[in-house]
C-alpha cells in the first residue's frame, strides 16, 4: 500500500523593501534602548533601597533601632542587603555603560 503525496500549500509571503525592514530595525533598538533607561533608572532607586534595609539590619543587629521586620531567613542579614545593593548599582552601572555608545551615535544623527 503506497500513500501518495499530498501538495504542500503555498503561502503568499509579503517582501520587504530594504527601507521598510531598516525602518522596523531601527524603531526595535531605539525602543530596547529607551527601555534599558527605563530599567536602569529603577534600578538605582532599588539599589538605595537595598542598602537601607542593610543599614537598618545592621543597626538593629547593634541595638541601635527597634527590630528589624523580617527577623528569620536569607533576607534576615544585614550582609545581604548589602550585596544586593551592591549588585544593583553595579548591574545598572554596566548597562549603562553599554547603552552610551549606543546613545552617541543616534543624537549625532538628530537635528
Amino acid at each position: 500500500m503506497e500513500e501518495a503525496l499530498q501538495p504542500v500549500s503555498v503561502r503568499r509571503v509579503i517582501a520587504l523593501s530594504d527601507n521598510r525592514l531598516q525602518s522596523l530595525a531601527r524603531r526595535t533598538v531605539e525602543t530596547s534602548a529607551q527601555a534599558a533607561d527605563v530599567l536602569v533608572a529603577l534600578v538605582t532607586p532599588s539599589a538605595v533601597i537595598a542598602f537601607a534595609m542593610g543599614l537598618w539590619r545592621l543597626t538593629a543587629d547593634l541595638r541601635w533601632t527597634e527590630t528589624f521586620p523580617i527577623s528569620s531567613g536569607f533576607f534576615s542579614h544585614w550582609i545581604v542587603w548589602v550585596a544586593l545593593a551592591i549588585g544593583l548599582k553595579f548591574g545598572a552601572t554596566v548597562l549603562a555603560a553599554k547603552l552610551l555608545p549606543l546613545e552617541a551615535p543616534a543624537r549625532a544623527h538628530r537635528p
